[in-house]
Order: structure tokens, then C-alpha cells, then sequence
């Protein structure tokens, strides 16, 4: 058996100000911090691959946590992530080449929060603000997830 990591990550607090379309919402200056924060903590897990959502705030966020990457892996800003369902999550990570052992996908609430609750269970955190990350590891191949 194969191990994979699939790390799940919540964009950084973003600006919610009136009239602003909501896929245009930048991350607010703590935001910012908190995103380099997730990088620093994402630097040890080394993500091969990297899913994103087309958003300002998860392209943002990617931008900050890519800043604390010792080595930068290949991004998809995939359109499905944004406002997806955790089904379209599960779709988008089995698409996942077999050659990937650590995967991160930078995404939107509840749809990210859900998948973690999906996958860890009693594990799951209760909450998830912006910027929190889960960790799933598990033997096989992306479509057993």
C-alpha cells in the first residue's frame, strides 16, 4: 500500500465589505498573517501538488503559504473548488495522479470543514476558522479516499 497525505486548508480571514462581489474578497492583513502562519506549518509536510480554488482570498492565501514552501509544487486553480460541495471535493482529489503522495487543497467553508469531518470523524476539529488546516493520512490510492 501506497501512504498519501491530504491536507485540507481553509482560506485566511478575508474583507467582507458591502457591494464586493464575494469571489473578489481579498484576505484582510491578519489574513495575511495567518496564511504565512499555515506556510510555516505546511513546510514540513511538503505538498507535491497543490488544488485551489480560483477565489482572491484561497489565491491569496496560496501566495502567502507558498512564500514559506522550501520548494514550490505544481498548482491547479480549479474552478469546481469555488462554492463546491464536499462531493465535488471527494470528485476533484480522485483525480489526483497516483504519483502524488501529498496532496493540499485550499478551499471554502462548509464544504472543507464537512470533508475533514468526513474523513477524520471523532478526530475532526468542532470548528474550523479561516486558515485552519487537517491532516488525512491514508494507505491506497487517491480514488480510495
Amino acid at each position: 500500500m501506497t501512504a498519501r497525505t491530504l491536507l485540507i486548508l481553509r482560506h485566511a480571514s478575508a474583507a467582507n465589505e458591502p457591494g464586493m462581489a464575494d469571489v473578489e474578497r481579498p484576505l484582510t492583513p491578519i489574513g495575511r498573517k495567518e496564511a504565512t502562519n499555515a506556510g510555516r506549518e505546511l513546510a514540513a509536510r511538503r505538498p507535491e501538488h497543490v488544488l485551489c480554488s480560483p477565489a482572491l482570498r484561497t489565491r491569496q492565501t496560496w501566495q502567502q503559504v507558498s512564500a514559506e514552501l522550501p520548494s514550490q509544487p505544481k498548482v491547479d486553480f480549479e474552478p469546481s473548488l469555488y462554492l463546491a460541495t464536499v462531493d465535488t471535493l471527494r470528485e476533484v482529489i480522485w483525480q489526483t495522479a497516483d504519483d502524488i503522495g501529498t496532496l493540499l487543497l485550499i478551499g471554502h467553508n462548509p464544504a472543507v470543514h464537512e470533508l475533514a469531518w468526513m474523513l477524520l470523524e471523532e478526530q475532526a476539529p468542532q470548528h474550523f476558522p479561516p486558515a485552519s488546516l487537517a491532516e488525512v493520512t491514508f494507505d491506497g490510492a487517491w480514488t480510495q479516499l
